[in-house]
This record gives structure tokens, sequence and C-alpha cells, in this order.
């Protein structure tokens, strides 16, 4: 039972091959949109609350003091660390749990693995992407404009494709 729920999440060291014909399809810019959110989910529950728990534990003064702000300083901690998490995820399987589960894989744009280097531009200029009044609005117009690819995506040189 669980071997199949892991299955639906966790990349493998093989990759899948990409579908270099789907990078068009603009279905695949709103499975990046569940992908990421699955990502941020598993970035809070994995990595974030067991954290925030131990501080909690350790330091309960001061870490009461600071529950009027918790909720800002949780956002401003989570959105390093889903770009660490992604980086490293689409650097060594070219991929996240949350892309495994919707289908997706990130590719140079020639089809070949995602470099090191590819990954680290694409992951830093998500912060570019959040920096849109309303948030999201320079990323959203970025991928609309240019068949779904983020500027981090036009940067690196990286598509994200059907596996």
């Amino acid at each position: 039972m669980i071997d199949r729920v892991l299955d639906r999440f966790l990349p493998t060291r093989t990759q899948p091959a990409p579908s270099m014909d789907s990078v068009a399809d603009h279905r695949v810019l709103l499975d990046r949109g569940f992908a990421a959110a699955i990502d941020l989910v598993f970035c809070y529950v994995f990595v974030e609350a067991p954290v925030i728990y131990v501080l909690g534990e350790a330091f309960p003064t001061r870490f009461e003091a600071f529950l009027g702000t918790a909720a800002v300083l949780s956002f401003l901690a989570l959105l390093p660390i889903y770009v660490t998490y992604s980086f490293a995820f689409e650097w060594r399987y070219g991929r996240t749990p949350g892309k495994v589960n919707r289908g997706l894989l990130v590719v140079m744009t020639d089809g070949r693995r995602c470099t090191l280097r590819a990954s680290a531009i694409r992951n830093l200029l998500t912060y570019v992407d959040l920096v849109g009044v309303p948030p999201l609005v320079v990323g959203l117009v970025s991928a609309l404009l240019a068949d779904g690819r983020r500027i981090g995506d036009l940067v690196a040189g990286t598509v994200v494709t059907r596996a």
C-alpha cells in the first residue's frame, strides 16, 4: 500500500524520456501550479514544521514572543526552503515530488538533463517571479507569453515537459 503511494511522489534516478511536444501545452502550466502546491506542502510538513516545533520546545518564552508575527516569519522562511528543495531535486532527478505526481520533468531546451547551473539559475529566479504586484503577476505573464516558461526557465535555458 505505502509503496504505491510513494511511487506517485518519489523521483527515480533514471529519468523518463521528455515529451518535447508538450512544451507549449498550457495544461502543463496548470500542472506546474499543482506541483508547486504539493512541493510547498512537503517543504512545510517535512522541513519547516518540525523545526518550528523543536524551536518552540527548546525556547518556549522567546518563541511565544514571536507568535504575533509567526505567519509572516513562517512564510519568509518557507520560500528559501522551497527554492533549495526545488534546486536539489531538479538537479539530481529532473523533477520534484510534486512534478513526479503531476507527470512533469525539467530538461534543457534540447531535451538533455537539467544541469547544476541551470537548476540553480531557474530556482534563484523564482524570487523574480514573485516580485509582481500582486505577487505572481510577473511569473504568470511571462509564462503565458513564453509558451509556459517562467523567467527562470528563459534565462536557464530549461523547459518543463510531460514525462
